[in-house]
């Protein structure tokens, strides 16, 4: 016993290293971007405002993350065990670079949209922080080093890092107010639950569910595509209803779970839900497929018509207009072809949101685009449906990737 407690005391003086190391790295990026954006972009300066208010957004979002970091140490070992792991491991590493990502986004809170290639940024950083929240998980179960802390951390930056995403397309124009209800809906989730556990009201468990998933890993790619400054209302508040209404619904479903209104073990929540998945998951793609590759193919026989209706893309796709054109012709071809076969539904869904918001770009929102794009992000969320030839992408959305066979 003696040695297993000198061997956890020496790990967790390992991690507080680690945790140190941090500190000083995330503080020496804070000052760097400071720098450059006081100097270099010549940010006005000032009490709270420019580089120093965004300075002090990002640090206060940083040490929001640390503390969480410090306070949770000691869950740095595997689920079901209790000897503290010495190391982080990758996938602790990637998800306080995400972190750091999110701070980096929220230093641009309560302030105008900046000009130039930094309107870009809070879009570049999410980007970086979507791609960080796939490989941590995968390098962590690659590596055997899962653990309860690294669950931890990634369920409370999940939270912070949709909360910064929505906020900063609400004010920069891009999503309604109300959206903001969506970023809040997991604290306002837990605190309903606390809520009811001081009143002594009951908590049901909830059930394993493979769309929750899937609807997570799309409302992040959502926030991917609404943060590009080159999308603008109505288009954006499309997106927003239809990439929003589905994650609404997950967590009404999963609260009323909770509070004992729905039994998922019931027969009668059974066959209603069966019922449901038949047309969603089974009907209704194979509708999207065929109106979708038809829609398509009207859009890219008019490009084909007269191919310099695409070469008004604004900057800076205007440079790159002409491959643009040629490149998603091509995809979107294919993808059409893809669509009438049953091959990746969910793969080829992405391809006609490509095509929609290339023609958006160049023409404005309009029927034709605008019903394929609402078409193809119902396909990327629901996937190929009857009479699918191959669905390849179905191991990514359906499985967390790393994890071992014998799992």
């Amino acid at each position: 016993m003696s040695s297993r407690v000198a061997s956890d005391a020496h790990s967790l003086g390992r991690l507080q290293a680690f945790w140190w190391f941090f500190l000083l790295a995330e503080s020496a990026v804070l000052v760097s971007c400071y720098w450059y954006l006081s100097v270099r972009f010549h940010l006005p300066a000032g009490p709270l405002a420019g580089a120093e208010r965004w300075l002090l957004l990002a640090a206060l979002v940083i040490g929001i993350e640390l503390w969480l970091v410090r306070r949770n140490l000691r869950k740095n070992h595997r689920r079901g065990e209790t000897h503290l792991l010495p190391s982080l491991g990758i996938g602790n590493m990637l998800t306080l670079t995400r972190g750091l990502a999110y701070a980096l986004m929220a230093g641009f809170l309560f302030a105008p949209r900046p000009d130039g290639w930094l309107a870009w940024a809070p879009a570049i950083l999410y980007s970086v922080a979507c791609f960080a929240d796939f490989f941590d998980g995968y390098f962590a179960r690659l590596t055997d080093h899962s653990t309860v802390l690294g669950e931890v951390l990634d369920i409370e930056f999940d939270g912070l890092g949709i909360l910064i995403a929505i906020s900063l397309a609400i004010q920069f124009g891009q999503l309604p107010f109300f959206f903001l209800l969506i970023g809040l809906g997991r604290p306002l989730f837990v605190w309903g639950l606390r809520w009811r556990a001081q009143r002594g009201l009951p908590e049901f468990p909830m059930t394993p569910s493979a769309n929750r998933r899937i609807v997570a890993g799309v409302q992040m790619g959502f926030m991917m595509f609404v943060l590009w400054p080159v999308f603008t209302p109505p288009f954006t508040y499309l997106a927003a209803l239809l990439f929003g209404g589905p994650i609404v619904a997950s967590f009404l479903r999963d609260w009323f779970v909770v509070i004992g209104w729905i039994d998922p073990t019931s027969e009668g929540y059974r066959k209603t839900h069966g019922a449901i998945r038949q047309i969603l998951f089974s009907w209704l793609p194979l509708f999207l497929r065929y109106t979708a590759a038809a829609v398509t193919g009207l859009i890219l026989w008019r490009v084909l018509g007269d191919m310099s209706i695409w070469y008004t893309l604004p900057p800076p796709f205007s440079a790159i207009a002409p491959g643009i054109t040629v490149a998603v012709l091509v995809l979107g071809t294919s993808a059409a072809a893809a669509a009438l076969l049953g091959i990746a539904g969910r793969v080829v869904g992405v391809v006609f949101v490509l095509v929609a918001c290339v023609d958006v770009l160049a023409r404005g929102l309009g029927l034709d685009n605008g019903f394929l794009f609402s078409a193809a992000a119902t396909l990327v969320m629901i996937g190929t449906g009857r009479f699918a030839l191959w669905t390849p992408e179905e191991y990514i959305f359906n499985t967390q990737t790393g994890r071992r066979k014998s799992a």
